[in-house]
Parts: C-alpha cells; structure tokens; sequence
C-alpha cells in the first residue's frame, strides 16, 4: 500500500460557532478535545479499492458517537464529494469488531463511487472525515500525494551450476522469486525473466515466464509450490545440447500499474 504523509485541518461545529485549530498529531481518543485520531488511507492498487481508517471516541461532551463517514473528493478538491460510510462491525474492510477503529474498504470503480483514481496518477487527493456526536460534528480535511515506487525482487533462488547429463536427459532444478511491492507483495502482477547464453545471445530470444499460481505442470516445466504467496517459479532445464559455459539470468517483476523493477542477476554455470 502506498504510503502517505497527511496536510489535515480540524473543523469543530458546536451550536453554531467555529473553532479552528492544527491537529494532526497521534494523541488518545479519549482526550476530550480530540476524540478522532490515527485517520489511514490507502490506496490498494493490486484489488483496485481505497482503505480508510480512524480511531473514533465512543462519545463526546456527553454525546455518543453517531456516525463516522469520509467526504471523499479524489484528485479535484472542488467536484461533488462522494459520502463512504465507515464502520466498526468487522465488515467491508473493518478488521476487529467494536474496538473504536472505524474502517471501509470501497471499490475504486464508478460503481460504487463517483470520483474514482488511477493507478497512474500521482496527483494529490483529497477527503475530510466526518464523526458525528449528537450537535458535535469533528470534521478534518486531508490531502495526500499517491505515488507508485515500483516493484522489487528480494531474492532469487536457483542452483549456481548444474550439469549436463548424457543422451535425452534433462538436468532439473528450480527457480524461485521472492518479489514486493510498497503496496504489497500482492501488487506484483508478473514475473519474467532473459536468459543469456555463453554466446552473447538469447534462448528463446522472449522473456520466459514464471508464475505465482500454485500450478505444477511438468510437461511445460511449470512448478509453483504456493498461490498467491509473492514467490514466482518454474523448472529449470538443461539438456546435452546446451552449451558448457555461464548463463546470465536477468530476472524482473511488473505491477499492475505497468511499472518494471530493474533487473536481478543471477548466473548459472553449465558444465
């Protein structure tokens, strides 16, 4: 998930009257003069949904908490704000049921809401969150930049030599790599790597394809040990008509918003 780093403003509404003051620090809920702490927001690209988040008083100069919800506006702080309600029922997105941490997750898609983003925008975005106690209304305006870093490769492993055997058979090992992404491993939508041969050129000369989809299938020297797991694999195989030399394997990982790691290199020898 992406993180971010908040500009907030504090409303109070109080019979009629306004009291403006900064507030963005993280303080005790149940301080009477900041009830709503802890406010989150993420964007999860891999699932296309918009987290938010606050730690919320029960009450509140002597009234309980009615309702919590985000004016959510997007990237133009001036369009028509979607309302999105936050709960605390461990539903649609809360994680522990009445423990004050109201949440939602929302579909990032014009189904569910008007002022959706992309995954390629790095503009800022904007939303104030709402607690509502009874004539009491806490209202705090955010804005955020949403940026992309990119994927990474953690590791990789694979064997540092193998070799060759006589005849037709095929010296098998496998290839495993651990891949992340800022906003989770599970960002992370594809995996590939080059494979350059001792000449200087390419085997197959495409990118050859590992997966993350807990499939095994060695008639097309597919192994995955666990789905969804953040760890890409497949067989390895060298047969008699391989070359004897060093292999230089360029590994690199793509996310959904099309961003490419830089390459990952790892050598095997062939002997």
């Amino acid at each position: 998930m992406d993180k971010v780093y908040f500009h907030c403003m504090r409303i109070w509404v109080t019979a009629g009257f306004l009291l403006f003051f900064n507030s963005c620090g993280k303080t005790d809920p149940t301080v009477e003069s900041n009830p709503v702490t802890n406010v989150t927001f993420s964007y999860i690209q891999s699932a296309n949904k918009l987290y938010f988040s606050a730690e919320c008083a029960s009450a509140y100069s002597g009234s309980s908490l009615d309702s919590v919800n985000v004016y959510w506006f997007g990237t133009d702080s001036s369009t028509t704000a979607d309302t999105i309600r936050l709960m605390d029922n461990s539903m649609s997105g809360d994680i522990i049921a009445n423990d004050d941490v109201y949440a939602v997750k929302v579909l990032n898609d014009t189904t569910s809401i008007k002022n959706t983003i992309s995954v390629s925008d790095t503009h800022s975005v904007y939303f104030s969150l709402v607690a509502g106690y009874g004539s009491n209304i806490d209202l705090t305006t955010f804005s955020t930049s949403i940026s992309n870093s990119g994927p990474s490769i953690t590791s990789v492993s694979m064997p540092d030599s193998l070799k060759k055997l006589g005849g037709d058979s095929l010296a098998i090992s496998v290839m495993v790599v651990s891949a992340d992404d800022p906003d989770g491993y599970e960002d992370v939508k594809s995996c590939y790597l080059m494979f350059q041969k001792p000449d200087g050129t390419y085997s197959s000369g495409s990118p050859i394809s590992l997966y993350d989809d807990g499939v095994s299938n060695p008639t097309y020297y597919l192994w995955d040990e666990t789905a969804n797991d953040g760890k890409f694999s497949r067989y390895i195989t060298i047969d008699s008509g391989n070359a004897s030399g060093t292999y230089n394997a360029y590994f690199y990982v793509r996310d959904y918003a099309g961003i490419e790691s830089s390459a990952y290199l790892k050598t095997l020898v062939v002997y």
